[in-house]
């Protein structure tokens, strides 16, 4: 109950300062858009090394704009991104981000938010406000918790598996056979990104049009996963790219358009989220037809077989 109440705008102004969201124009400048990108692309990185970084580690970047340090423990993932004085930014600032690992403490599935708070100086005054709700760190938070269940050895790395070409050998097919159950995990586990990406709507107001469609989605590629194996190297591909890539950043990049631009922008964010359900039930469907058939020509196989001659 608490929790809503806070979450209602005309509360913001009775918060404490600390708890108070940061406004847009403070992360809105292109300086600070190329930090938080630079320090989502080093967060994906890791992602990506994780079999690097199992036990505790801190991993700085400086340079004569920003500094960034993320160190990873235990029980939490701590970010902290900084300007320097040379930063092109018109306003110098501090980011600190400290998230429970949600083995240790989650809500809702989700590292609990330690800290997460901006500090910054303008017109010679101090202030700390909340960056928990901005939609310019949205896209932080989400990497912050891929790395947390990467670090927990949920995620691989399909880029190491080599294509296979069809073959109708029976060794081949043996082999295709072993490796479909890690082609259905990695699918499995992009579909998990995208719920996870729907977990995090708690922290950003998404219109429910399109959380509708997201949700929808998720719901045709569901019935997508057990046979995703079956699937050419084209569009498996495509899928993937679907969802590791082109739903999170189509949905994070619309969060962060001022509310008029949203407005505008709503209808062909839902024409293209619409798109990718459709490519989804066509993949389907054509799959229901190659399985039938393969049915087919098997029945008349057996028929060639074992027919009285």
């Amino acid at each position: 109950m608490w929790k809503d109440l806070f979450d209602m705008s005309w509360m913001e102004k009775f918060l404490p300062d600390r708890m108070r969201t940061v406004r847009d124009d403070i992360l809105s400048d292109q300086a600070t858009l190329d930090l938080l990108q630079e320090a989502e692309r080093i967060l994906g990185k890791l992602i990506e090394q994780t079999s690097k970084y199992q036990q505790n580690r801190t991993l700085q970047k400086k340079t004569i704009n920003y500094k960034i340090i993320i160190k990873i423990r235990k029980k939490r993932i701590k970010l902290q991104i900084q300007d320097t004085y040379q930063s092109r930014s018109p306003i110098k600032k501090r980011i600190y981000i400290d998230c429970y690992r949600k083995h240790f403490r989650a809500v809702n599935g989700i590292g609990k938010v330690k800290d997460s708070t901006i500090h910054y100086i303008e017109n010679r005054k101090s202030y700390v406000r909340n960056v928990r709700k901005s939609p310019y760190l949205q896209p932080i938070f989400y990497k912050i918790d891929m790395l947390d269940d990467a670090l927990l050895g949920r995620l691989i790395d399909d880029t190491k598996t080599p294509p296979t070409l069809p073959s109708t050998s029976a060794t081949d097919e043996m082999n295709n056979r072993a490796q479909s159950p890690q082609k259905n995990e990695e699918m499995k586990i992009l579909l998990h990104d995208t719920k996870r990406l729907l977990q995090h709507k708690n922290s950003f107001s998404l219109d429910p049009l399109l959380e509708n469609r997201l949700e929808r989605i998720i719901k045709q590629t569901d019935k997508l996963v057990p046979h995703f194996e079956l699937l050419d190297i084209e569009d498996r591909h495509t899928v993937k790219r679907m969802f590791r890539e082109d739903i999170p950043n189509l949905i994070y990049t619309f969060l962060s358009l001022s509310k008029e631009n949203q407005l505008k922008q709503k209808e062909n964010i839902f024409v293209a989220l619409s798109k990718m359900e459709l490519n989804i039930i066509r993949l389907t469907e054509e799959l229901e037809r190659n399985r039938v058939e393969r049915m087919n020509h098997l029945l008349k196989l057996n028929d060639a077989r074992y027919s009285d001659k």
